[in-house]
């Protein structure tokens, strides 16, 4: 990754993120067998270029604007200027993957998938995963949840997390509906390419609970949830559940897998994932342990910790952020960075693949390809 100048988001994002759900971090090297041979690896890169743009979707009934990123599938060998994730006023990172703005591939009908991030995060925060999935042939969405990223913590614009718990599944809704108007639009770049009836949701802490909720609903004091019915498949990664009662997470009644780390401190899967597991009626239910993982084992900032203390310019504010997070899951003691970015590509990949693109065998990822890693333990219902 390169790092120059950008903007003022992402600088809010790492000097505001709060205790639910932004980064992630680790080193190298890992342990792993090989992979199965029936089906295409869906740890490695897949078969298409992934191009990347910004877009505005407004749910008009609640007068909100959601500032959507997409990634999406492009012709392979496409070339172009680097997609940019900005971090400081100064800063960004240049993607080694994703194209900005270039064309979509001329296939139509693609499977689709939304991503909703981590209490007080940004919606770029696991480019790792979405350029993964895009690459694999999904077109990938990821909204900033206005109320609870790390620009309103700056401001002051910050609501209460019953505002939040009913803003986040609202805003899944409006995602789908505002890109399901693009693609009946004949002007639009995404014109006919969204399969309607192939959709996904995945997130990462909050962005967990987001997942939840949108598809079982959940009651608060402000009103209740309406559940989405055209998820088809949902992935929480340290999902955050307490706020979902038992009889809320038994109507999540769609395939739904959760990865958590064993050093997660900050929603420790005894209280949450494990407590979801034992509730959630959707089958089939996967629950990946990652041994040594934490927290922030999820998400882009280890790459942010190795070159931005390198900058002359970066504050040393902002450094001391970035390495208060890393305690949360970089470095010696904490399953390494690239072992995370390869389970988290690999489980996410293959459960999509399987569950909303409608392609089968990629469950042998979570039976015998798991079953050989020293790393990981996963437990499973299938009926």
């Amino acid at each position: 990754m390169q790092i120059r100048s950008r903007s003022l988001l992402g600088a809010l994002a790492l000097l505001l993120v709060t205790s639910l759900g932004l980064v992630a971090c680790g080193s190298s090297d890992t342990s792993t067998t090989s992979a199965p041979t029936t089906v295409a690896d869906p740890g490695a890169p897949g078969p298409y270029g992934v191009g990347f743009r910004t877009i505005q979707i407004v749910d008009a009934a609640r007068n909100r604007p959601l500032d959507v990123t997409v990634w999406y599938p492009i012709a392979a060998g496409t070339t172009g200027t680097a997609a940019r994730y900005a971090l400081l006023p100064t800063t960004y990172i240049d993607s080694k993957v994703a194209i900005a703005d270039a064309p979509i591939i001329s296939e139509d009908k693609l499977p689709m998938l939304i991503y909703s991030h981590g209490s007080g995060g940004l919606n770029f925060i696991s480019s790792f995963l979405t350029e993964h999935l895009a690459s694999q042939g999904f077109v990938v969405i990821a909204a900033n949840h206005t109320g609870n990223t790390a620009v309103d913590n700056f401001v002051g614009t910050t609501v209460s997390q019953d505002q939040n718990d009913m803003n986040r599944p609202a805003d899944i809704t409006a995602e789908i509906d505002g890109m399901l108007a693009r693609n009946a639009d004949p002007t639009d770049l995404l014109h006919d390419k969204i399969d309607p009836d192939r959709i996904g949701l995945f997130g990462h802490s909050y962005g967990g609970y987001t997942a939840l909720a949108t598809v079982g609903g959940h009651s608060t004091p402000l009103g209740s949830t309406v559940p989405d019915t055209r998820i088809r498949a949902t992935v929480g990664l340290a999902p955050y559940t307490t706020r979902l009662t038992a009889a809320e997470l038994a109507a999540v009644d769609v395939p739904t897998m959760m990865l958590v780390g064993t050093k997660d401190t900050t929603t420790p899967a005894a209280t949450n994932a494990e407590v979801a597991y034992q509730s959630i009626s959707g089958r089939p239910l996967v629950l990946v342990e990652m041994t040594d993982a934490a927290h922030q084992s999820f998400t882009d900032v280890c790459a942010y910790l190795d070159q931005i203390p390198k900058l002359p310019e970066a504050p040393q504010a902002v450094v001391d952020v970035i390495r208060k997070q890393a305690t949360e899951g970089c470095g010696d003691g904490f399953m390494p960075f690239a072992r995370d970015i390869e389970v988290t590509n690999t489980m996410t990949t293959a459960f999509f693949l399987q569950y909303v693109a409608g392609r089968s065998g990629y469950d042998v990822y979570w039976t015998t390809w798991a079953s050989q890693q020293n790393d990981l333990m996963v437990q499973s219902k299938a009926n």
